[in-house]
């Protein structure tokens, strides 16, 4: 009965308007001059009018497109795409659990009601010898946005146990800001004592060298090296550091690697008479609240004579041993090169604003609007043109400084060997009381070092599930 009644209500409205406006018929001609937009929309790119970079495929791209946007919000268990197969083994292209996709909102409950937008999503296909009907073979198809604004997150936590991404096969630069294509990063470095004797697992820890006493030069001169003692290094919070954004680019990838260069404040040495604190302490500046120098007693250290000239052999002969041995001076230009091999299963927290794609292809395929770096491989690919932004790098941990020891020996040695430091205290050298010596500036800016460290938590990694109450997923 009501279908009847909708059925006449309809043909009637249609009478009513042919007899109210006149509607006419139109021709081919006249129907083209009509402008329209669709919902649904096909593009075909030829490879001859392809970018430089995509003409040597030979491949022309099929897109259908849907001209809307689309609000999404998701929880996705696991995501295993492309394991073993033509790739072997050795785990999937892609192997995510515990996905979420939602808005940009992070707090407990507005996320769960916020949604990322697609949009103008699309599917598109690549056909490799396009114009001939006997050649041509479909060669991949990706599902992608013209952009894609959210929250993705992936794993359950930010700890210090990696969880959430296993593997990657794709393309996503990173980098700290919209401003710049930059990481930006605070190092933060754990106390501990540099011992001046012995070793540990990474080298050396004695320093040899010279030392000239009462101003007589080379008449009064003692090669030495230390046996026991060293000084403190205090905790160093905020120490900046900066390095270009880096590009997470490859086929079933695990970790990503970050270099960059870190300057060490100065180490002020001071004698035993300085007042400076045995444990030492860190100067800051109070505009940027980096630091800008480290106060330690340099002493106290048992130093063994292995040679003399002249006069000295008369105070200080080979085999004798000062005990009570303070410096005075200044370590600087010291530098490290950081290598922080970080596990992607560490990152969990990536806002996205960026055309995104999830593609499969049978062989090396340039997708049109990608970066100009990002060349699809063989298998599953999830690719991200433009950055995400993940903050500044900050490490949760304090970082051991240990490795930077043999290395500061090595380097210290070989400038005391050519600058000798000195001493006028002739008590000290007649074993009256401590010795004090002045090693100067040691200024090692010639001899970086390197500091090698894994798989760093950090701070800006933490997020609220995409879940109501007090669930991790869902």
């Amino acid at each position: 009965m009501k279908k009847t009644t909708l059925v006449a209500c309809c043909l009637a409205l249609t009478g009513y308007a042919h007899a109210e406006t006149g509607l006419i018929s139109m021709d081919d001609s006249e129907l083209s001059s009509i402008a329209g937009k669709g919902l649904l929309n096909l593009a075909y790119t030829d490879p001859a009018n392809a970018h430089s970079t995509m003409k040597d495929q030979n491949i022309g791209f099929y897109k259908l497109g849907l001209d809307a946007v689309v609000d999404l919000n998701a929880n996705i268990k696991k995501i295993q795409l492309g394991c073993g197969g033509a790739n072997g083994a050795g785990g999937c292209d892609i192997d995510l659990e515990n996905v979420s996709l939602s808005g940009i909102s992070d707090t407990s409950t507005g996320r769960v009601a916020s949604s990322a937008q697609l949009t103008n999503p699309f599917v598109e296909f690549a056909i490799k010898n396009p114009k001939s009907a006997a050649a041509r073979e479909i060669v991949g198809f990706r599902l992608s946005a013209d952009k894609v604004v959210g929250l993705l997150t992936i794993g359950t936590e930010n700890s210090s146990t990696p969880n959430g991404i296993k593997s990657l096969s794709g393309f996503m630069k990173v980098q700290s800001d919209d401003k710049s294509q930059k990481i930006n990063g605070l190092a933060n470095t754990a106390a501990t004592r540099y011992n001046l004797y012995g070793s540990n697992e990474y080298g050396n820890l004695a320093v040899t060298g010279r030392l000239q006493a009462l101003g007589l030069g080379g008449f009064a001169e003692v090669d030495f090296k230390t046996t026991a003692g060293g000084f403190n290094i205090p905790e160093i919070l905020r120490n900046p550091f900066t390095t270009p954004a880096i590009a997470v680019n490859g086929q079933r990838q695990t970790s990503t690697t970050l270099t960059t260069q870190v300057k060490v404040p100065d180490i002020l040495l001071g004698d035993d008479s300085s007042g400076y604190p045995e444990g030492g302490v860190v100067t800051y500046d109070p505009a940027t609240g980096y630091p800008t120098g480290i106060q330690a007693l340099g002493g106290k250290v048992t130093a063994e004579v292995t040679s003399c000239s002249w006069l000295a052999c008369a105070i200080a002969r080979k085999g004798s041993e000062f005990k009570n041995v303070y410096m005075s001076g200044k370590i600087t230009g010291i530098t490290a090169d950081l290598t922080l091999q970080q596990s992607l299963g560490l990152i969990h927290n990536l806002p996205i604003n960026s055309a995104m794609s999830l593609s499969l292809q049978k062989q090396a395929v340039k997708w049109a609007g990608t970066d100009a770096a990002d060349t699809a491989q063989r298998g599953w690919w999830l690719s991200a043109k433009d950055p995400v932004n993940i903050g500044d790098v900050i490490p949760q941990d304090l970082i051991v400084i240990d490795q930077l020891f043999p290395q500061i020996a090595t380097a210290v040695s070989q400038y005391l060997e050519t600058n000798p430091a000195k001493t006028n205290d002739l008590g000290g050298l007649l074993g009256i009381g401590a010795l004090t010596a002045n090693v100067g500036t040691l200024n090692l800016s010639n001899t970086p070092l390197k500091l090698n460290v894994k798989n760093l938590t950090l701070n800006g990694q933490s997020f609220a599930p995409n879940c109501s109450g007090g669930m991790r997923f869902c």
